[in-house]
């Protein structure tokens, strides 16, 4: 595909043989390639995969990304909102966000957040008692349109609550 076109033999050109140069052979392999696209191309047209949209069809597909586009958008701004400006405490080197409304303290790991999406996983959250620090686990979800977490604390007989993050002070 190096080559400028005029500078092509013609096939029929070349004598036939049974060994060529490695020259007459990029000179058939690149005439052949060519031919291969046009008649793709052709095959391509009519197939109808190829074909020219009209203004109201590009108008439709520009609304339907842009659609898209908000809807993304949305999502992640309400993903941020769930974990932004949030009150963080450090715990044995390790840094959570505090749940509010809790039948006890629950602290969820910072890093654990990110995972979290709208399928229930089972994640542990932590709870302090005057010894020591203790885990419990729970099934934990995120819904699309919601700043809070769903969250059951019986993984078996499920029973989703919504709880939030406590903010800054």
């Amino acid at each position: 595909m190096g080559r400028d076109p005029k500078e092509y033999l013609e096939i029929d050109e070349l004598p036939e043989k049974d060994n060529y140069t490695e020259e007459e052979k990029q000179i058939i392999m690149d005439r052949l390639n060519e031919e291969r696209l046009i008649h793709q191309r052709v095959r391509e047209r009519l197939d109808g995969k190829i074909q020219a949209y009209s203004e109201e069809e590009k108008n439709q597909i520009l609304n339907l990304l842009n659609e898209q586009r908000l809807s993304k958008q949305k999502r992640e701004e309400i993903k941020n909102k769930r974990i932004e400006k949030k009150e963080k405490y450090k715990f044995i080197s390790k840094e959570f966000y505090k749940f509010t409304n809790m039948e006890r303290e629950y602290y969820i790991e910072i890093k654990e957040c990110e995972s979290i999406s709208s399928r229930p996983k089972l994640i542990s959250l932590y709870y302090r008692t005057f010894e020591e620090f203790k885990r419990k686990d729970v099934l934990i979800k995120t819904e699309i349109y919601s700043e809070h977490f769903f969250i059951s604390y019986n993984p078996v007989r499920v029973y989703f609550k919504t709880y939030a993050l406590e903010d800054e002070k």
